[in-house]
C-alpha cells in the first residue's frame, strides 16, 4: 500500500548548537514516509556544514540554500518546494517526539480533517518543563470552533509549528515577509480553509527557550504582534462575525503582550494605554472575557508599571 509523503519544513538561522537534536528527532520518527526540506537562511556559523553532514546519511533530506532573509521567507520557501500530500514545520531549535507525525496522520485519518494538531512541552534554560494545558481526549472541531479556540487559546495556539496541514490547504499561503509574529500571519488563513480540523493531547512538540531568543528581550518590530493581530481580527469579523467577542478580546491581549514587554519611557507606550481606554469594553463587557483579562486591564490602565510587575499573574 502506498503512503502518503509528509514534509517537514525546517528553516535554519545560525542554529548549529541546535540542529542535530532537531535533525535526530525527524529522522527517526516511526512514520518513515518523509521529505525534510531544511532551507539554509544565510547562516553563517556551521549550520550549512551540519545540514550537508545528515543529507549523506538521510537521502529524505533536502538542503535548499538562500540569502538571509528572515523565518517567513526560509517557510516560504519551504513551501513552494514541498511535494507531500501532508505538511508540518519545526524549528531547528526545537525537537519533535519520534510518534509526532504518525500521532497526527492518524488523527486526521481517523477523522477526516483537513489539520490536526498537537501539544507541545516549553523546556527552559535551567531544565524547568512546562506542558501547555489542554484536554485529555482527542477533540474535533468545526472551522469557527476551531478558530473561537484558537483565538482563546484553548487546548493549542496559533503557532504554525504543532500541526500537520494537507498540502491542498497550505500550499498557496505565504508567511508575512519581514515580520516578527508571522504565524499570526498564517495560520488562521489555514484554519478557515479547513472544514474540520482535530485536535490531540500528545505532547509531541518540545519548544526550547534560549537566553539569547529574540523573545527574551524587548525589540520594537514586536510591534508587529499588533498589525498582525488586528488584520487577522478584522478578516476573521467579516468572515464569522458570531466570533467577535473573541477577537476583541485578542485585540486587547496582543496589546497586553507588548505593554507586559516595552520600556516605560518608549514612546509608543501612550499608543497602547489609550487604546486600552478606548476599547475597555472589548474586556468589560465582554462575555468572554475572563476574570483575569478584566483584572489586567484594571492594572494596566492604574499603573503600566505594576502591571508589568504583576502580568506573571495574568497571564
Amino acid at each position: 500500500m502506498n503512503k502518503p509523503i509528509v514534509t517537514i519544513i525546517v528553516p535554519v538561522y545560525n542554529t548549529a548548537k541546535y540542529i542535530s537534536r532537531c535533525l535526530d528527532s525527524i529522522i527517526n520518527q516511526t512514520y518513515s514516509f518523509l521529505e525534510i526540506i531544511c532551507v539554509n537562511d544565510g547562516s553563517n556559523d556551521n549550520s550549512a556544514k551540519i545540514l550537508q553532514e545528515y543529507s549523506k546519511k538521510d537521502s529524505r533530506i533536502k538542503i535548499i540554500n538562500q540569502e538571509n532573509q528572515g523565518l517567513s521567507s526560509a517557510r516560504n520557501t519551504g513551501l513552494k518546494h514541498a511535494t507531500g500530500k501532508f505538511i508540518t514545520f519545526v524549528d531547528s531549535d526545537d525537537e519533535i517526539t519520534p510518534s509526532m507525525v504518525s500521532d497526527l496522520l492518524n488523527a486526521i485519518k481517523s477523522t477526516n480533517s483537513d489539520i490536526s494538531i498537537c501539544s507541545f512541552i516549553e523546556t527552559f534554560q535551567n531544565g524547568k518543563t512546562k506542558p501547555f494545558p489542554h484536554v485529555v481526549k482527542q477533540k474535533t472541531y468545526s472551522t469557527v470552533q476551531a478558530i473561537r479556540a484558537m483565538l482563546k487559546e484553548e487546548n493549542f495556539n496559533l503557532t504554525a509549528t504543532m500541526k500537520l496541514y494537507k498540502a491542498s490547504i497550505v500550499k498557496n499561503l505565504t508567511f508575512p515577509v519581514g515580520k516578527l509574529h508571522e504565524d499570526v500571519g498564517f495560520t488562521y488563513q489555514a484554519f478557515t480553509k479547513a472544514s474540520k480540523i482535530v485536535f490531540t493531547p500528545n505532547d509531541d512538540y518540545i519548544y526550547h527557550h534560549h537566553g539569547n531568543s529574540i523573545v527574551s528581550k524587548f525589540d520594537s518590530r514586536k510591534f508587529d504582534l499588533i498589525e498582525l493581530t488586528d488584520k487577522m481580527c478584522r478578516e476573521i469579523d467579516a468572515s464569522f462575525p458570531q466570533l467577535k467577542n473573541s477577537t476583541h478580546e485578542r485585540r486587547m491581549r496582543a496589546r497586553f503582550s507588548i505593554l507586559r514587554q516595552i520600556p516605560l519611557d518608549h514612546p509608543r507606550k501612550k499608543e497602547l494605554i489609550d487604546y486600552l481606554k478606548t476599547h475597555k469594553t472589548f474586556i468589560t463587557k465582554n462575555p468572554e472575557a475572563s476574570l483575569k483579562d478584566k483584572l489586567a486591564l484594571r492594572l494596566a490602565l492604574l499603573s503600566p508599571k505594576l502591571f508589568q510587575k504583576s502580568y506573571k499573574l495574568f497571564k
